[in-house]
């Protein structure tokens, strides 16, 4: 009996001891190459789908470019914050679509110019990730815009192109500015 338990442990030690067998390496099956077709609308996306406009103003730096625009300066507020102050300057000229209107004598706006930028123009403007209000602005170079835009009461739809846009985020009565270039009152 002695010997028989002898050679069953033997033979489970050797077979513990003896090598694994080597995994089969299965063939890797190539995924299916894009049709003509699939390459075509691939190749020809608009540049605006292909980059967005959002972004977080805790991880951009001046001379960063977001939409087109070269950041010239950044101040972030309560960064820990999911809904952070931020206020970022930009550089560069852009043609916008949208309408704009010449208060009077609101108790908000006084008589400020602004302008609401339409949804096909929205992606041309950077915009922080967060920020649920729409695109508007309001026109820092007051004279200039009155003179191409029209005296206070007025409002309609325009095609401005405007520099220096400014975001200004804050948990207060803040908007967003930018500086007149040039208007097409349509």
């Amino acid at each position: 009996m002695k010997r028989i338990l002898s050679v069953f442990l033997i033979v489970i030690l050797l077979s513990g001891c003896s090598p694994k067998p080597k995994p089969v390496e299965q063939p890797v099956a190539e995924p299916p190459k894009p049709s003509v077709e699939q390459k075509v609308e691939e190749t020809t996306l608009p540049a605006a789908e292909k980059v967005s406009n959002l972004f977080d103003a805790r991880k951009v730096k001046s001379g960063d470019q977001i939409a087109g625009l070269k950041v010239s300066k950044v101040e972030v507020h309560n960064a820990s914050d999911e809904d952070y102050d931020a206020y970022v300057d930009f550089e560069g000229e852009v043609t916008l679509s949208g309408t704009f209107k010449h208060n009077l004598n609101d108790d908000f706006l006084d008589h400020e110019i602004s302008f609401k930028v339409d949804e096909e123009s929205e992606a041309l403007l950077p915009k922080l990730a967060h920020d649920q209000r729409y695109v508007w602005f309001m026109f820092m170079n007051h004279d200039d815009a009155e003179k191409a835009l029209g005296a206070a009461g007025t409002e309609g739809k325009a095609t401005v192109t405007i520099k220096n846009y400014g975001i200004k985020y804050a948990h207060t009565e803040i908007w967003n500015t930018a500086d007149l270039v040039s208007a097409d009152k349509k």
